[in-house]
């Protein structure tokens, strides 16, 4: 080939874009998609959609759950427990929880009262409710620390003496619980006297605090350690117990005998009195039904009906994993998973009915069926 036609040939490759060039990164892309020859076909008509046709009849709206509780005439939002005779039977229901830094604190609910029948008594302002036999001791106040907000770990409180029915009513100010028994509960003073009463809310007795004295230390207080204690025998003794006495520990202790009928006390148990309680005889342990799986199982009564009652420790479920069941008298699961943290006992099993927490209610449902007798919204100190 002769070079004026080599020349021309690179020209014509130039202008054609087949001249080699410079390489250039290479990029991955999705090609696009080749056009359809055109065909001619006869119009087609679109289909019309078919109706759906829907029987609203047949859906269930949605309800959000719902409180279930009336109010009972006696009802004071201020908290105020007003004595009655119609209230019936009375239960503490966890009303609301103490919270500090965003964080629930278990051990600091806040209790309120409900009949049986599901209608508020009281708001949830009570820092402990308890039953013990015919009397009911509602505690309101501030724990020395919110994370142990139990009677015994301190705080500042005043406590509300009551019928267990509300039928009568006394404030105790700072006095507070020390024995209970045989149809009498013994109340204690921080200057260290007592008083007993009887379940139609009268003081039958009252022991001076200069009484003990000579015996005991300024510093000692009625039930918190090393004493002193006092345990109802009967109707008419009661023992007291302390390991020191005029600032001497005494490893066997020291025991005074109170007679509740006329108000004194001796070094000496009255006579047919043995000197040291038998615990044994007089708190007897229940006989213990067979459960199968259970770590171990603890009584408990209704006050009410008088069954007892058991609640079986479950552990068996993996590391970490627990939970509690209640059990009748021959060992027959009546409800498992009982929530038991923060509850009293008093507040699991009453009158038939049993504590359930759900989803953030409290509830008491019946132990025949588990049917719903009471739902309450458990709130925070900040809702």
């Amino acid at each position: 080939m002769s070079k004026r036609v080599t020349m021309l040939f690179l020209l014509v490759l130039a202008l054609t874009g087949c001249a080699p060039q410079a390489k250039t990164p290479t990029v991955t892309e999705t090609p696009p998609a080749a056009e359809a020859p055109s065909v001619t076909e006869a119009p087609t008509v679109a289909a019309e959609p078919s109706p759906v046709y829907t029987d609203w009849s047949k859906l269930t709206p949605y309800e959000p759950v719902r409180e279930i509780y009336t109010y009972h005439a006696g009802y004071h939002a201020d908290g105020c427990f007003e004595p009655r005779a119609d209230y019936g039977v009375l239960l503490p229901y966890v009303g609301a929880y103490s919270v500090m830094e965003q964080y629930v604190i278990e051990a600091m609910p806040l209790y309120g009262l409900v009949t049986d029948k599901g209608e508020l008594v009281t708001p949830p302002i009570y820092a402990g409710a308890n039953f013990y036999g015919d009397f009911l001791l509602l505690r309101r106040g501030v724990p020395a620390d919110p994370g142990e907000a139990d009677e015994y770990s301190g705080g500042t409180y005043t406590y509300t003496l009551a019928a267990a029915d509300g039928s009568w009513v006394h404030e105790l100010g700072d006095n507070y619980h020390a024995a209970d028994g045989f149809g009498l509960l013994t109340t204690a003073s921080p200057d260290g006297s007592l008083d007993v009463w009887n379940a139609k809310g009268e003081v039958i007795t009252h022991f001076d605090a200069a009484l003990f004295d000579p015996l005991f230390d300024e510093w000692s207080a009625w039930e918190e350690e090393n004493g002193p204690f006092v345990d109802l025998a009967d109707g008419r003794v009661a023992y007291a117990f302390t390991y020191f006495v005029n600032d001497e520990y005494r490893e066997e202790g020291y025991r005074l005998y109170l007679d509740l009928l006329d108000g004194t006390i001796s070094a000496e148990p009255p006579a047919g009195y043995p000197r040291e309680l038998d615990y044994a005889a007089l708190y007897p342990d229940p006989e213990l039904p067979e459960v199968e799986g259970c770590n171990y199982l603890e009584p408990i009564s209704d006050l009410i009906t008088g069954e007892m009652y058991f609640l079986g420790f479950i552990s068996d479920e993996g590391e970490g994993a627990w939970h509690y069941n209640l059990f009748d008298a021959a060992g027959k699961t009546l409800v498992e998973d009982v929530g038991m943290e923060p509850l009293e006992a008093s507040v699991i099993l009453r009158a038939g009915l049993y504590s359930s927490l759900e989803d953030g209610f409290f509830c008491f449902r019946s132990l025949a069926d588990h049917s719903l007798a009471f739902r309450c919204a458990m709130r925070t100190n900040s809702d």
